[in-house]
Parts: C-alpha cells; structure tokens; sequence
C-alpha cells in the first residue's frame, strides 16, 4: 500500500480567511474548537476575518497557521483513514504539526506549545533596538554563498529550504548593506527583504529560549510512530528528549528544511502530500530532490490536496 510523507509550511503562508471553509467542515471545526482554549477565542476570528497586515504579526500568524495545519490534516485523515505515513515534516514552525501528524504531540498540547512560541517570539520582537528582518536569495546553489552571507557583518543564513533558495536574517541596515554588495559585486543571487517582524532562526532569537524550555516542560512529548524529520537538525528524529531539545534550539539555528527532505528521501519516502489551503513545501521538492542533471530523483512523487 502507498505510504506517504505528510508536510506541513511555516510561517508566511497566512492570508486572511485562510480558515472559513474549516470551520464549515464538521470535523474540522471539532479540532479548531479543541484548539481554542490554548491557541485563544479570538481563534475563529483570525482564520476568517483578520485582516491581512494584523495577520502577517508573529502572534497571529503563527497560531492562525498552526490551527489551520493540524484541522486541514486530522480532517483529512478522517475522511481517508486508509492513508498510511512513512514520515512526517514540518517547515520551521510547522514542525510542531508534523509532531501531531505522527502523534507524538497531542493536539491540546501542540496548541499549548504554538502559544508559547509565538508569545516568545512575539515578545523578543518587541525588545529589538533597531529594524530587524529576513531577505530572501535566490541562485543556483545556495551552498556556494552561504559562508559568505554568514561571514557578512551582521547578516546570517536563517533558513536553507531547496537547492537555490535560502533567507538571510539580520538588523535591516546590515541585509540592505548586503543588498548593495550583491549589486555592486555582481553575484549571481536575487534578493528580496521580507516584511517579517524579525530574523527568525538566528541568534536575535535566543532570548526566548528559556520560554520555550519552559513551556515544554508542562507537555508531554511521546515517541513518535513515524519518523519526524526535523529542520533544526536535518535529520530523522525519534527519541522525545531530543526532539525536546531541537524544538527550543530551531529558534535561533539555521533551519535545514533541504537536508531534512534529504533525510526523508534516504529513509525511504517517496510519496509526500501536503493538505493546505495554500500549499507550499510540497511545491519545492522539484527543486530539493535532484539528481545529477538536475532531474527529480526517481520514484517521487508530490500531492497537494485541499479539502475545502
């Protein structure tokens, strides 16, 4: 029987409404209502009707994201119980949702946990002094510039996601000065700053660390019965300690979404579905699983399902 790699995005797939079929879907609207008493009773409102700006904001985004994650995929499974897993991965945040889908978080807890987070974050971004951000790079091979960017004043590699693409974190005055140089120097990399409250994934994010440990401390973290592959070591993951401790050490390390994909592939996955309102992960593996020549290795395949 097929088995498949369940994924599941990060933080930038928000958009206002994101939620309103869930909530119009029985089963879905259950898991929401499961939901409410961690993520917040603004839960309905910000998967409907926030608009886009106020949802783009760490707090919301994250929660708004995390619900809609778990209730698309435990919707999803309710109506395909026929579906097996070989794994599970989640992009930056959306790990913790890859931990559900494998059952080693409960969705109460995951719910606890996503709070936590976007708490912390939310307030290590309120104590920053100067404009802080993330641009995203585009080039052939992110590997060929990733010691440069790291050796640039101020500027470090956040998140590795495919074979060309990366995001760079930093105060904003240091990615623009990392701008210029790419111009002026002619490299062979497109640069885009992102409208983000902060550099996620670098060490501008150690401060919440401690809230992080502390907020897991009250969970329950199982053994999970598919592999996670997690981006904060690019790597399977199944003992719960460890998994503990890469949860509080993915905000300020660079996430290796790529290698985590990598690792899948070696484990054996082939088949990797997202269900999402705005699919996003699923969509690079044509540009992370390549051969030699460039060409998708064999045997993969993608499905990027709504249940809307």
């Amino acid at each position: 029987m097929k088995k498949y790699c369940v994924m599941f995005a990060g933080q930038s797939v928000q958009e206002s409404g994101m939620g309103l079929a869930l909530w119009k879907i029985k089963s879905a609207r259950g898991i929401l209502e499961r939901l409410k008493p961690s993520l917040g009773e603004d839960l309905e409102f910000i998967m409907t009707e926030m608009p886009d700006p106020q949802l783009a904001l760490t707090f919301n985004a994250q929660r708004a994201i995390h619900a809609h994650h778990v209730a698309n995929w435990l919707a999803y499974r309710s109506l395909h119980p026929e579906i097996n897993l070989d794994g599970a991965i989640g992009h930056s945040m959306g790990v913790v949702a890859a931990l559900v889908a494998a059952e080693a978080l409960s969705v109460e807890d995951s719910g606890r946990f996503i709070r936590a987070r976007a708490q912390a974050f939310y307030d290590v971004c309120k104590e920053f002094e100067a404009p802080m951000g993330l641009a995203a790079l585009s080039t052939d091979f992110i590997g060929d510039i990733a010691q440069d960017i790291n050796n640039f004043p101020g500027v470090s590699l956040a998140l590795h996601n495919t074979i060309g693409r990366g995001v760079a974190g930093g105060k904003m005055t240091d990615l623009e000065a990392l701008c210029r140089k790419i111009e002026d120097e002619g490299w062979p990399v497109k640069v885009k700053l992102l409208k983000v409250e902060g550099p996620y994934h670098t060490k501008a994010f150690s401060p919440c660390k401690d809230a992080l440990q502390q907020a897991l401390g009250q969970l329950e973290v199982k053994s999970p019965k598919v592999p996670v592959f997690m981006g904060s070591s690019g790597k399977q993951e199944t003992d719960p300690a460890r998994i503990r401790r890469l949860l509080v050490d993915q905000a300020d390390s660079c996430e290796l979404h790529m290698d985590a994909v990598w690792a899948a592939y070696d484990h054996g996955c082939r088949n990797f579905l997202e269900v999402a309102h705005k699919p996003q992960p699923v969509t690079w593996i044509k540009d992370q699983l390549q051969d030699e020549d460039g060409k998708l290795m064999p045997g993969v395949t993608t499905l990027a399902v709504k249940i809307e």
